[in-house]
């Protein structure tokens, strides 16, 4: 934090974030909600707060709780998530529209005393708690400062490593993973991205709008009936945007496609952002080259981070992403992700390494040599929530420091200057005659020729053929196949045939970008038997 800054801590990165600006700047606004077209100062956030822990401890809410939390991006959802910290307790975001016995696993896990949710709760069928919804009193004007306090509360002070908030992983490799976020990796969070330029920021993801809360940032909450980037408003989003006078925004690829395409079909000018980001998959060259151009003169950057480590492992600016994407992605190399920040490290290692004995000096790869991506330093969680299977098989302790060492799960290296780049997801992988191939990094590299956001690249073992997949929306004339054979040939593999679907690709639900492979791998062999591919 700011030296400037002169709150007495308690321990809780979030809630001393908001505690601070409550006595540093209380009138100034924290909360845009475009929803109910308010605005909300920072001590009307932290009296909200205080109101919603009231009603939440009459629900039976206790220290060391779980609170359910699945309300949209809202006033209330800050002020609830705010009033669960105060309480003593832990808002775990859940996704209420998986599938019904991925969510119950969740549910029951979690054991849970409240669900704060509108009405109706989608899967409350699974649920024995109680289903809170949100009271308005806690922004009622003449209402605001009179909460007293609760009697019953002691002044709670928090350890750096307690858990602050509790996030899901996306599922796409089995039940999600609830990932404990302690004050630990938050605080180092917000030391990273707390800067003067910035000082308001549109959100479209609930941790983001709580962080960005506690670093003394006007949040902008955006009225919009679903974000999941396939099927968001993208004319409403541009508009609200637009007119938000907002610095800075994280949005998934597809968000930033779609918003983009949006402007040049009706030929809008960019909204006044100084600053946008973007992560969630591979991310192509073409599609940072039209951020770059349609955004500017806001400046682009490329963060590397996941659920399990908190933005960012890696940055990279838009113009390295596009200069090394033309010298690397173009000839098969994967994309690049950039280099770690002071207080990360990021090293590779042998894909099946396993434990228990794991030193980074002897066992971490040398340059150029590709393994799975391991992640170290004060963004990194340590643990998982009840899940001691994906600890021993994802967290490695160094034996000569200590250090927690994070699987990421990718498969990529870093080169001989210290950048880090990424091939594929390790699962991906596939053996060939030809040698190992990496999905992810064909596409991108055939990507680049097609100028497509998104493809999926299908080999078939027993026919030795790759497959390039593109969704309903790509005009297949961009499919320049004799460039695409001459960059296959390079590799030694075998030219690509182009399958054009007659839908979108099957992706992740979180970020629409990740590849549903298997499902794809099952449609593909369902075209060559049918239709001779």
């Amino acid at each position: 934090m700011h030296s400037r800054h002169t709150v007495v801590t308690s321990g809780h990165a979030l809630l001393d974030g908001l505690a601070t600006s409550c006595v540093e700047r209380p009138d100034r606004i924290a909360v845009t909600d475009l929803r109910s077209s308010s605005q909300h100062a920072f001590s009307d956030i932290q009296h909200a707060a205080e109101s919603a822990r009231t009603h939440l401890h009459q629900l039976g809410v206790r220290p060391g709780d779980n609170v359910v939390v699945t309300l949209p991006l809202s006033v209330e959802l800050i002020a609830y998530c705010y009033g669960v910290f105060l309480v003593g307790a832990v808002p775990a975001f859940l996704d209420p529209n998986q599938p019904p016995d991925t969510l119950a696993a969740c549910l029951a896990d979690l054991d849970a005393p409240v669900w704060v949710s509108e009405l109706p709760c989608p899967g409350a069928d699974l649920y024995d708690g109680i289903v809170c919804t949100p009271t308005s009193t806690g922004f009622d004007s003449a209402r605001l400062g009179t909460v007293l306090p609760d009697p019953s509360r002691s002044e709670m002070h928090w350890d750096i490593a307690d858990t602050v908030l509790l996030l899901y992983t996306s599922g796409t490799t089995g039940i999600p993973k609830g990932v404990p976020w302690t004050s630990r990796e938050l605080a180092s969070q917000m030391r990273y991205y707390r800067s003067d330029e910035i000082s308001s920021e549109f959100c479209l993801f609930p941790h983001l709008a709580l962080v960005a809360v506690a670093m003394g940032r006007r949040v902008v909450l955006p009225d919009l009936a679903t974000v999941q980037p396939a099927r968001l408003d993208v004319a409403a989003f541009y508009r609200q945007l637009a007119v938000s006078g907002s610095d800075y925004l994280f949005a998934s690829p597809l968000v930033w496609h779609r918003l983009i395409t949006h402007m040049d079909q009706h030929h809008l000018p960019a909204p006044a952002l100084r600053r946008v980001a973007t992560a969630g998959s591979a991310i192509g060259a073409r599609l940072v080259e039209r951020m770059q151009d349609r955004l500017a003169p806001a400046e682009v950057v490329v963060p590397y981070a996941s659920t399990e480590v908190l933005m960012p492992i890696t940055l990279i600016g838009a113009d390295e992403h596009v200069y090394r994407s033309k010298l690397g992605t173009w000839t098969g190399m994967g994309t690049p992700l950039g280099r770690p920040p002071a207080d990360m490290d990021v090293a590779v290692v042998e894909s099946q390494f396993e434990g228990p004995h794991f030193d980074v000096a002897l066992d971490g790869l040398p340059a150029d040599r590709t393994g799975e991506i391991v992640v170290s330093g004060a963004r990194v969680s340590t643990t998982y929530f009840h899940r001691d299977d994906a600890v021993r098989t994802a967290k490695l302790r160094d034996t000569r420091t200590g250090e927690i060492w994070h699987r990421t799960g990718d498969f990529g290296y870093i080169d001989s200057s210290g950048l880090v780049w990424y091939l594929c997801r390790r699962k991906d992988v596939v053996d060939s005659p030809h040698g190992p191939i990496h999905p992810d990094a064909l596409e991108q590299m055939w990507n680049m020729v097609t100028g497509f956001l998104l493809s999926a690249v299908v080999y078939l073992e027993d026919l030795d053929r790759l497959f390039y997949v593109f969704p309903h929306d790509e005009d297949p004339r961009a499919v320049d196949l004799g460039t695409m054979a001459i960059l296959a040939q390079r590799l030694h593999l075998p030219r690509p045939t182009p399958v054009h679907l007659s839908t979108a690709l099957p992706t992740d639900p979180r970020h629409n970008s990740k590849i549903d492979r298997g499902r794809l791998r099952r449609v593909v062999e369902h075209l060559v038997a049918t239709e001779g591919l």
